[in-house]
């Protein structure tokens, strides 16, 4: 029967990651901006082997270069291609389950890591389509826990450097995240080890300099860009947002943003989170895994609390991260005195998000390919401009955000695959506008201002092709003259803003 278990236990674990593939599986990925702008950062890794920082931050900060060293390895397999990238997003999942697997045996037993990987392979299909460097402190956060618990019940020093390896990543990969989670580790560490007479154990955090050591290099070469934005941001409230209502936004998150359902009635998100802390705090009163249920809300809530230094709401992209953390502790109640309970209701949430992940796969397949942020409906768009007979051209790239990262790879890409030479931002005698659909609350940009007024091109197009996705490729015959005109160089942030 044990053996028949986890035969099942493997097919919908499997089921899940095809769910999860489902983009890849279609020749497409969510291509959002910040995508396209890994891509062009791991360009930017090729090109020069050790770079200092990712991508930006809020407050003018940056993340560090990890998630983007992570992607490498199917950026280089698939030769700057976004669908083998995508690709390598299944692995860097199932990798995870398979850790995340071993950890939850671990501190659990064999029946919670099933559950929590079936959770999470379910969870994971509804995001595996775009994974950005939050995702890595995601991935990391189990991790941190894990070995953290490691070593409060052994005092085995290696474990507390395993920890601090992965509080460090989770830094790296996400600082509004991974900074509270060291913030917490180094304080409770503190009071352990003067308790347990281990206090030269805290002498393991000196290796954090070392492994953040990217960030102070440089901060030493720029005039200490990132420590001043970082006061500066901290430091930064807007007038019309009290301490109240930033403390009302973090219960808001607690209660409502753990995504426990991705389908279900009106708040279920709140009624499960209640039904969660129900659980811990029985396993506590019962003596069930105490410890560790209190280290998990000690970091938990203790990262709700310390994010109230930021004097704005909270970014989905700070409380995602949590999730699998969160449903690691789910699963563990599959341990208490209410097992049949338990069951009954994960598996109630289980099927409902069944139901979630039917509508997602069918919302799925009226995006791809079709969709304005579709990576196979804009490479469709940009390979339009080399399928010309001129071997060389020059185009711009329209788009309200400005920086245009999307569109832009998939010029440079289509490049690659054509074998042809397009000169991006720059005036030719044939010169194409690759034209992102207009934006609908940014009434300050539009197609026209760009190109009258940034651009400077004024011709009527000797060719327009609208696609199914709301781009829009204009082909222009310049004269000398008009290619002698300048352009506002602001429309080319390239990396400036990372």
């Amino acid at each position: 029967m044990k053996r028949t278990i986890f035969v099942l236990f493997l097919i919908v674990t499997a089921v899940n990651i095809v769910l999860a593939s489902w983009s890849v599986l279609h020749g497409d990925i969510h291509w959002i901006s910040d995508i396209a702008r890994d891509m062009f950062l791991l360009e930017e890794i090729q090109q020069k082997t050790v770079v200092l920082i990712g991508p930006r931050a809020s407050g003018h900060m940056f993340h560090g270069p990890l998630w983007s060293y992570v992607n490498y390895p199917g950026f280089v397999i698939g030769g700057g291609n976004p669908i083998i990238v995508g690709w390598y997003w299944i692995f860097l999942i199932i990798a995870f389950l398979a850790g995340g697997y071993v950890i939850a045996k671990r501190l659990f037993n064999k029946t919670a890591a099933m559950l929590f990987v079936l959770m999470v392979s379910l969870y994971l299909a509804f995001h595996a389509n775009s994974l950005s460097n939050p995702n890595g402190g995601m991935f990391a956060l189990p991790f941190f826990f894990f070995f953290f618990i490691q070593y409060v019940q052994t005092l085995k020093i290696r474990f507390l450097i395993f920890h601090i390896v992965t509080a460090a990543a989770m830094v790296q990969f996400q600082i509004a995240m991974g900074v509270p989670f060291l913030f917490l580790s180094v304080l409770f560490t503190t009071v352990f080890v003067i308790k347990k007479r281990k206090a030269n154990h805290i002498l393991a955090y000196a290796l954090v300099p070392l492994f953040l050591g990217n960030f102070i290099v440089f901060d030493l070469r720029h005039e200490f860009i990132i420590a001043k934005n970082a006061f500066r941001h901290l430091g930064t409230i807007d007038s019309n947002v009290t301490m109240w209502a930033l403390f009302v936004d973090r219960v808001r998150n607690i209660l409502t943003g753990m995504e426990f359902l991705r389908f279900g009635p009106p708040n279920g998100q709140t009624y499960a989170i209640i039904i969660f802390f129900v659980f811990i705090f029985s396993q506590i009163k019962n003596n069930i895994h105490r410890g560790i249920y209190l280290v998990f809300l000690y970091f938990f809530l203790g990262f709700f609390v310390l994010s109230l230094a930021n004097k704005f709401p909270l970014l989905s992209f700070y409380v995602f991260p949590l999730h699998p953390f969160v449903f690691l502790i789910f699963a563990s109640f599959i341990t208490s005195f209410y097992k049949r309970a338990f069951v009954f209701i994960f598996t109630t949430m289980y099927l409902l998000n069944l139901v979630g992940i039917y509508n997602y796969i069918n919302d799925l397949n009226h995006f791809i390919g079709k969709d304005q942020y579709s990576w196979k409906a804009i490479f469709i768009a940009a390979s339009e401009a080399y399928k010309g007979e001129e071997e060389e051209f020059g185009y711009f790239i329209y788009s309200p955000d400005i920086l245009g990262y999307g569109p832009r790879y998939a010029m440079e890409y289509a490049k690659k695959v054509y074998n042809k030479n397009g000169f991006g931002f720059e005036k030719k005698p044939i010169t194409y506008l690759l034209i992102e659909p207009p934006a609908r609350d940014n009434p300050f940009t539009s197609e026209v201002n760009w190109k009258i007024n940034q651009i400077h091109i004024y011709s009527k197009p000797v060719m327009v092709k609208q696609f199914e996705n709301g781009y829009k490729l204009e082909k222009h015959l310049l004269t000398e003259e008009e290619i002698a005109v300048g352009f506002d160089p602001g429309i080319n942030p390239w990396l400036h803003y990372r």
